[in-house]
């Protein structure tokens, strides 16, 4: 059957500033797909219900990392075993990271257009595939899917992004700008993202070194935001992700961000990193991140590889 289904969020930041782009999303798909908004747990049930019913082989996400991990999340529990649709990421929201780490740039319609251009003169889409992580915390709650898992300092940071007056690439920068200049000076809120937590942690049952990590940090895809690739190792074995405990202070840690915005491997003497099919985080109710969603756990976090989706790119 095939077609496109575009999930829309219409609270996400960059649709927030754009209300009338859903209604050209519609315009533009021509009968090839359709537009469902999806602001709640019960409309993006709908939408599951809906695109999977009509056998859509291509599933729209205009949001941002948030809203492709919770629509991701729902079509993983729906589909089951069953292969999820191609992922088209629409860079609908204030935070962008898996698609610009894949190269994928443009607003919504223009994204859409060349996907279309080149489904309707037959020319096969080029796609990049990817595990999914599944994040299992204690809090209850079924298992989330998402790309890039984060604790500690990545927790943190996010904290001060989100209380930003308007959160987006450039406030982020400005923020780690501020972090280091802060760091300098020995001023509050460098300490404040330096606060180091206690966690045991496993990896394929084998137990790292006992201690304190400014960040724990685990990833399928290569960047974990503003062009800086902590992943490296991600595509090193199939069905593994590369996991990464961060021990250096934050001055220290400064001086390695060259490599990674080169994709360099990390030094042994500012973090630990290992490819890993499970991983098990063990801590005093830790905080952690889901592609820039946060939650909090009770006392553990499991870290394993999900499903494989194909992604769209250019």
């Amino acid at each position: 059957m095939g077609g496109i289904g575009i999930v829309n969020n219409p609270r996400a930041g960059r649709n927030r500033r754009r209300p009338a782009m859903a209604d050209r999303l519609r315009e533009r798909l021509e009968g090839d797909g359709e537009v469902l908004n999806a602001s709640t747990p019960e409309e993006l049930w709908a939408a599951v219900s809906r695109f999977r019913a009509a056998g859509f082989d291509v599933l729209g996400v205009n949001g941002g990392d948030g809203t492709g991990h919770l629509v991701l999340t729902a079509f993983a529990q729906a589909y089951g075993d069953r292969p999820l649709p191609r992922l088209l990421l629409l860079r609908g929201g204030a935070m962008n990271t898996v698609a610009r780490g894949h190269g994928i740039s443009g607003t919504a319609d223009s994204i859409l257009r060349g996907v279309l251009e080149r489904r309707r003169r037959g020319i096969p889409l080029r796609t990049v595939e990817r595990d999914l992580l599944r994040v299992e915390a204690d809090d209850g709650l079924p298992p989330r899917y998402g790309f890039i898992f984060g604790t500690g300092a990545a927790v943190a940071f996010l904290d001060a992004y989100y209380r930003s007056r308007r959160p987006s690439p450039a406030s982020a920068a400005w923020l780690i700008a501020r972090a280091l200049g802060s760091a300098v000076r020995g001023g509050p809120f460098a300490q404040s993202l330096m606060r180091r937590e206690q966690f045991g942690i496993e990896t394929d049952g084998q137990e790292w070194p006992d201690g304190s990590y400014l960040a724990f940090i685990a990833g399928t895809t290569p960047e974990i935001g503003l062009g800086f690739r902590a992943f490296h190792r991600c595509d090193e074995q199939p069905g593994f992700f590369h996991a990464v405990g961060v021990t250096a202070p934050l001055l220290s840690l400064a001086l390695c961000l060259p490599r990674l915005r080169a994709g360099r491997p990390w030094r042994r003497r500012y973090a630990l990193d290992e490819v890993a099919r499970e991983l098990v985080l063990k801590g005093e109710r830790p905080r952690f991140t889901l592609d820039g969603d946060l939650y909090q756990a009770r006392s553990q976090v499991r870290v394993s590889t999900g499903p494989g989706v194909e992604i769209i790119v250019p």
